[in-house]
């Protein structure tokens, strides 16, 4: 008789596959947390365009004469840009100056980044 040596099924074994589930685990942990930082960084953008959006369309309405600002007070000033001011006199009469729409985070957000100088709501730097 000859003598066999024993023969090898192709495949891998279980320690290999164990080995690759982790080493995909823990690069798939490190990819979550890395992009869990730039996710932070992306809403502090999205907030300040936000801000940046509502002092435009502020500075538009007060322009055209819209009365929309409450004295000392950013949120409400805004909240009255969010549901529309409307010109009493002058070539905007009955034009409604409104804010695009935004999530309540979105605006809440944005709320941060303004401020009242004078009569006139500010994207602040």
């Amino acid at each position: 008789m000859k003598n066999r040596l024993p023969t090898r099924h192709a495949g891998f074994t279980l320690m290999e596959l164990l080995l690759v589930v982790m080493i995909i685990g823990i690069v798939a942990n490190m990819a979550i947390f890395s992009l869990s930082s730039t996710n932070d960084e992306v809403n502090a953008i999205k907030d300040r365009r936000n801000a940046q959006t509502i002092a435009s369309v502020a500075a538009t309405a007060s322009a055209a004469g819209a009365l929309f600002v409450v004295t000392g007070d950013v949120r409400a000033s805004a909240v009255n840009l969010r549901t529309g001011a409307t010109p009493g006199s002058g070539i905007f009469k009955g034009k409604e100056f409104k804010l695009p729409p935004m999530a309540d985070k979105e605006f809440d957000g944005a709320i941060s980044h303004l401020e009242l100088r004078g009569s006139e709501l500010m994207y602040k730097r």
